[in-house]
């Protein structure tokens, strides 16, 4: 068999093992078990070993992102202490693909004295991690698709998709949305996109300018703030237009006079704005309806507050 016809085969039985996992008595597992998690005042402990293991730290990650109080516990140091997490109100999930595994089978020995409720994930019903917990779902897995048959490879990929699914139906039970993520993720890219407000991206103020000002004088301004725009305000911090440098690039070429040519002849009278207190989001989605690289920021009663450029957004993930 040639390096193509591997790749090929493997994926096939990979896909397989996923594509088993829509059987029915599975799916109803599946259920039952988030219903066991849902229902638990506690917290939900994952345990496994060697590759397991990982699967298991990898589905605590995706449990706390959606708020679900999880923690990793090694079978191995359960017998050393830390057991002692664990409560007759936790849901514990034990991962192998045997599931006769001896460290997880000594460990399920010690749960019987908390009383936790205990969901197994193996690939084997009849093992004693299948037998012996409270509730077992199976990976019905039967060729691992490797080409030494023992590495564990589709069992792996199923374990992971049946997690993913206990998370997927916890969500939609408790009506989870992308507000709730991003309080779980306020520094992440969907955190920022729906808790990042517009003022949160003014990072230095660039003054405005009098309307009296030169285009000399504000194609200095324009320098210094680094934005490619200044906006233009009345005595009362009112923003009355904006110029950009490709205005003033504009007028250069047409040959007027920046010396005496005030900035308020040749700016854009009410300008494109947002409020401060919009979410970021919301300045990009502005941006690129009309087309712009920068826009102002306004408070409510439409004072001067800052200027936002598209790469403030991009430097912060929002895009």
């Amino acid at each position: 068999m040639n390096n193509r016809e591997l790749i090929t085969r493997t994926l096939f039985i990979q896909s397989e093992a996923i594509k088993n996992l829509s059987d029915g008595k599975i799916l109803n597992q599946v259920i039952e078990a988030a219903r066991y998690i849902n229902d638990s005042d506690g917290i939900t402990a994952f345990s496994g070993i060697g590759k397991s293991g990982v699967i298991a730290k990898k589905l605590v990650s995706t449990f706390n992102s959606i708020g679900e109080q999880s923690h990793y516990i090694h079978p191995v140091e359960a017998l050393h202490g830390d057991v002692g997490i664990i409560s007759e109100d936790s849901t514990v999930i034990l991962i192998s693909n045997s599931g006769n595994t001896q460290e997880m089978v000594d460990f399920l020995y010690i749960l019987r004295g908390i009383d936790p409720t205990t969901v197994s994930i193996t690939s084997d019903p009849t093992s004693k991690l299948g037998t012996q917990s409270n509730h077992h779902i199976s990976t019905n897995v039967s060729r691992e698709g490797a080409i030494v048959d023992l590495v564990p490879m589709a069992s792996a990929t199923a374990t992971m998709v049946i997690g993913d699914c206990l998370a997927n139906v916890l969500m939609n039970e408790n009506n989870f949305t992308e507000e709730d993520f991003a309080q779980y993720h306020p520094r992440g890219t969907i955190g920022k996109k729906l808790d990042f407000e517009v003022n949160d991206l003014i990072n230095g103020k660039i003054d405005p300018v009098d309307p009296e000002i030169s285009l000399l004088e504000a194609s200095l301004r324009i320098s210094e703030g680094e934005k490619g725009i200044v906006a233009v305000v009345d005595d009362s911090n009112q923003v009355l237009g904006v110029v950009t440098d490709g205005d003033l690039r504009r007028e250069i070429s047409k040959g007027t006079n920046t010396k005496q040519t005030s900035i308020q002849q040749v700016m854009t009278s009410n300008p494109i704005t947002i409020l401060e207190n919009q979410p970021a989001i919301e300045a990009l989605k502005t941006m690129e309806k009309k087309n712009i690289g920068q826009i102002v920021v306004v408070d409510e009663f439409n004072k001067y507050s800052g200027i936002v450029h598209m790469r403030d957004l991009v430097r912060e993930g929002i895009t």
